[in-house]
This record gives structure tokens, C-alpha cells and sequence, in this order.
């Protein structure tokens, strides 16, 4: 696909949108009535998410801008700086380390269970690496990662960026190392999977990181936009003193493409990849898709942020950054709105419920379809509808994180929990326990019926399904994943051979910032 067919699949999936668009303003507009005109407007938002799916699927099949060998100088003093926060994996930072040409380790420590960071210092001191940990924990990783930038100052030209679950290939640093060759590149990024699932949860769902993160990046790239995901990337040390540093906000690796591409940086996608932990259970995955939701909100506080970018680049991040909460959003007022023209007699057309319906499974599809051509056809249906639940089950704890950051409060840097949440499904349904009641009481007001209650109440009983199935074990009917691609077998395979830290080959080497 070329880059003209790519702006065509653009330009058809907008023409297909207004098509849909305008008979439901029209059917909003004969109804006078201000809850059909924002169901309406809430549709739209709902298309314009799935209409981008859908357009960065087209173009995922473009020929992909993967970064050329530079003709400058390669960095040549590389450091893997592994950030820790009581979440070291072992096994995944050996496995890291061992890159084909010499990078030096560097574990920027924030943990603050002290046999948790024994554990790190155990580790460095087995392998002789460097222990770096600061006396004031403030500005989330990104803080983290400029005070040991600051502590190592002039002794690398580059850093590869890497969290304490993430599972580098072994040619990671010498593939980035090539693309940065060209002076102008100050990011060359890997491209991200799921590591093999250690939970029934991981294993089924895990795989869709690949495939819808594969197919998005293909997309952007085809259109010219590429990203800083935060992790997997080499970054050239001048370019961070450049731009003064990571900004220390939530969504840092966001920010971080930002004030690069200001400075006139470029950040390319390099031909090698890495592995990451997928959520371990549903309660894990709901504070993964909240700190998300926060820290999207927390940037989109600024536009003014996006200045000196380009139009096309401005457009691109604003909605990949805008597209959590604002389908959040969306879908709250399609519920409130929705359930209110029920119980007035006025029911919204089916057509348009059914086309919000395909649009929110839009970014699933790839996956269904791919599940249904390597297993079966039942297989690729079974997931559609268990992942379409699955996020939509997640409703409410999105439109919370929306609404509290949206109204000032700082955004949190959560960390994914690893281990099985032993909470009960009250606790995980806060959210729900709080909105529910409200969303009902406003569709009753609008309406005048009690009908109208039901809509809001839905998405409220799948997420108590989910968390009381996922949570209890229960839920487990023949769900298997599809095969994981074999990895290769190398020296110290570190989720296979895993490392006994506690064997001190010396002091460790920590230094305090």
C-alpha cells in the first residue's frame, strides 16, 4: 500500500463516517429534544474511535518506515537503565542484559519495601552491577529516571530504557544502536508483546497487546508518526539534556515524544522487539486502564503543549491520547442519554446502538480475526465478545479516573500490581458502587420512568461478572491461549533458568542520589 492509498483509506473512512453521521443528527434534530442530540453527539465520538481504528488497520499494511543504518557515529557507551519500583523481576532483568554487544546495567531503585530493595541489591552485587536510588521520590518515572541521568552524566552516549517486567531481545541495543547512527534520530524504539502469560487471564488475553499495538504503529508509521512508548527504546543522551530531561508527568513517555519532536528530533520504530508482563488478573488490568485514563487526562489539560508540532502530528497524538477517556465519556452519555429516551417513549434507532456496538470492537477485531485464521472461527468470536465485555465491563472505573483528574486532581503514577488481587469485588467495584447509583438517579430524572434505570446498570453487572469470575477462578470455560511464538534459547534463557540472586559475588555497588 502506498502512502497515497494510505490517505485514501483516511479519506473513505471519514466519508463513511459522515454518511452514518448524518441521518442520526437528522433523526436527533426532528426529535427536538436536548437527550436525542447528545446521544447523538456521543455516537460520533464513539465512530471517530472506531473510524481511526479502522483507518490505521487499512494502513497497517503499508510499507513500514523501519529506521535505516545511519552513516554517522553509532553510540558506542550504551547503560540499560532498569527502573524498579517493589516490582523486580529477576528473570526478566538478566535476561535483559545479555545484549550482544557490552551495555552496562544501571537499577534505578525506588522500592520502598526494604526487603524488596535488599533483593535488588542482591542482585547487582551477583552480577556487578550498579545500584542507583534517590532521597526524594518525586515525579513518577520520569523522576526516577532524571535523577539517574543526572548521576551519570557524560559517562554514555545513550540509555536504553527498560522496566524491571520488560524482556529485551538480545539484539536490541546493537539494532537501536545502528538507527542512531543518523545524528538527527534521538529515539529509536523497539517494538512491544506480551511475555508468555502466568496467569489463565494473561495467557488469554496477553496476545492483543501484540497485535493491537503491531497494527496501530504500523498504521501511524505509514502516515509519518511515530511514538516514545517508555520503555524498549534506545535515547540518545544529548537529545534528553536537549529537552531538559523527561517531563515528570504520568504519561511521560507521551510528554517525552512531545517535547522531542518540538526540538525537531526524530523518534523511529527499529526492526527488533521486546516482551512485557500483561496484567495479571482483572483487577490488575483495571489499574493498568486507570493510571492510562489519568494520565491522558493530566496531559490533555494542556493543550498548549502540542505547539511547534506539526498539524498532522498535533492531530495523531491528541487522539490516540484523547481515545480512553473520551470513549469513557462517550459511552456514559450513551448509557445516560440512551436509557432516558427509553423511558420516554422515544427509543434511539437500533441501526446507530449497533453501529457504536461494531465501532467499540473495532480495535479488537485484528485479533478476533487472527485467533479465528491460526485456531478456529469460534475461537475468534469467543474472544471478540470476551474482550468487547471485558472493556466494557471497565466503564466506570475510566469515567472515574476522568472525572477526578478532569476536575484538578494530580494524576497517579499506579503501579500494575504481579501478584493475584485478594480483594473482595466490592473493593474492585468502588467506582461502579458510586456512578451507578448516580447515572440511574439522572436517567429517572430525565425520563420520569424507572425503566430508564436499566441502561446505566449494565455495564455495572458485567464488570461484577468479571471480577467476581476472574477473581474467584471460576470463570475459566475452555479458555485457552493460542500458542506463544517459541523464543529462542540462548545463554541463560532467564524465564527458564532462572537466577539465585542471594548468590553476593561482593558488595553491591549502590550509590545514593
Amino acid at each position: 500500500m502506498s502512502f497515497r492509498t494510505a490517505h485514501a483509506s483516511t479519506v473513505l473512512v471519514v466519508a463513511l463516517w459522515a454518511a452514518l453521521v448524518v441521518p442520526l443528527i437528522t433523526w436527533a434534530a426532528a426529535l427536538g429534544s436536548p437527550l436525542a442530540v447528545a446521544f447523538a453527539a456521543a455516537n460520533a465520538l464513539t465512530w471517530v474511535a472506531g473510524g481511526r481504528a479502522l483507518a490505521l488497520w487499512l494502513r497497517a499494511s503499508a510499507p513500514q518506515r523501519v529506521a535505516p543504518v545511519g552513516h554517522g557515529a553509532q553510540p558506542h557507551r550504551i547503560a540499560l537503565l532498569v527502573c524498579v519500583c517493589d516490582d523486580l523481576d529477576t528473570s526478566a532483568v538478566v535476561h535483559s542484559a545479555q545484549q550482544d554487544i557490552p551495555v552496562d546495567v544501571v537499577l534505578l531503585d525506588d522500592s520502598r519495601d526494604p526487603d524488596r530493595a535488599a533483593r535488588v541489591d542482591a542482585l547487582a552485587a551477583a552480577r556487578g552491577w550498579v545500584v542507583l536510588r534517590r532521597a526524594e521520590r518525586s515525579g513518577f518515572k520520569a523522576g526516577n529516571l532524571n535523577a539517574g541521568i543526572a548521576a551519570l552524566r557524560g559517562r554514555y552516549d545513550a540509555y536504553l530504557i527498560c522496566d524491571s517486567d520488560v524482556v529485551l531481545e538480545a539484539s536490541v541495543a546493537r539494532v537501536c544502536s545502528a538507527a542512531l547512527a543518523d545524528p538527527a534520530v534521538a529515539v529509536a524504539q523497539a517494538s512491544p508483546a506480551a511475555s508468555p502469560g502466568s496467569s489463565p487471564f494473561a495467557r488469554y488475553f496477553g496476545p492483543l497487546l501484540a497485535t493491537h499495538l503491531g497494527v496501530t504503529r504500523r498504521g501511524r508509521g505509514a502516515h509519518g508518526v511515530t511514538a516514545f512508548l517508555g520503555r524498549g527504546a534506545l535515547v540518545r543522551a544529548a537529545a534528553i539534556a536537549d529537552v531538559g530531561g523527561f517531563p515528570e508527568a504520568v504519561a511521560e513517555d507521551l510528554a517525552m515524544t512531545v517535547q522531542l519532536r518540538r526540538r525537531g528530533w526524530r523518534i523511529v520504530d527499529a526492526d527488533v522487539a521486546f516482551a512485557e508482563d500483561y496484567p495479571i488478573d482483572y483487577a490488575a488490568f483495571r489499574v493498568q486502564l486507570r493510571k492510562t485514563a489519568e494520565g491522558a487526562v493530566e496531559f490533555l489539560r494542556h493543550p498548549e503543549r502540542m505547539r511547534g508540532l506539526r498539524l498532522r502530528e498535533a492531530i495523531d497524538l491528541s487522539l490516540e491520547t484523547a481515545l480512553v477517556p473520551v470513549t469513557a465519556l462517550a459511552g456514559a452519555v450513551i448509557l445516560l442519554t440512551g436509557a432516558a429516551l427509553v423511558g420516554l417513549d422515544t427509543p434511539p434507532p437500533v441501526w446507530g446502538i449497533f453501529v457504536s456496538a461494531v465501532a467499540a470492537a473495532m480495535p479488537l477485531l485484528p485479533e478476533a480475526l487472527r485467533r479465528a485464521r491460526t485456531q478456529r472461527i469460534a475461537a475468534g468470536a469467543v474472544f471478540g465478545l470476551a474482550a468487547g465485555l471485558l472493556y466494557a465491563s471497565t466503564t466506570f472505573v475510566v469515567l472515574a479516573a476522568v472525572i477526578r483528574t478532569g476536575l484538578g486532581r494530580r494524576a497517579t503514577f499506579w503501579v500494575t500490581p504481579k501478584t493475584p488481587s485478594r480483594r473482595g469485588v466490592s473493593t474492585v467495584l468502588r467506582d461502579e458502587l458510586v456512578l451507578v447509583p448516580l447515572l440511574v438517579m439522572g436517567a429517572v430524572a430525565a425520563s420520569g420512568s424507572a425503566l430508564s434505570a436499566a441502561g446505566p446498570v449494565m455495564p455495572a453487572v458485567v464488570a461484577a461478572v468479571f471480577a467476581s469470575g476472574m477473581m474467584s477462578g471460576r470463570v475459566r470455560a475452555r479458555i485457552e491461549a493460542p500458542l506463544a511464538p517459541r523464543r529462542r534459547r540462548g545463554r541463560g534463557d532467564a524465564r527458564r533458568r532462572s537466577t539465585d540472586a542471594a548468590a553476593t559475588i561482593g558488595p553491591p555497588r549502590t550509590l545514593t542520589r
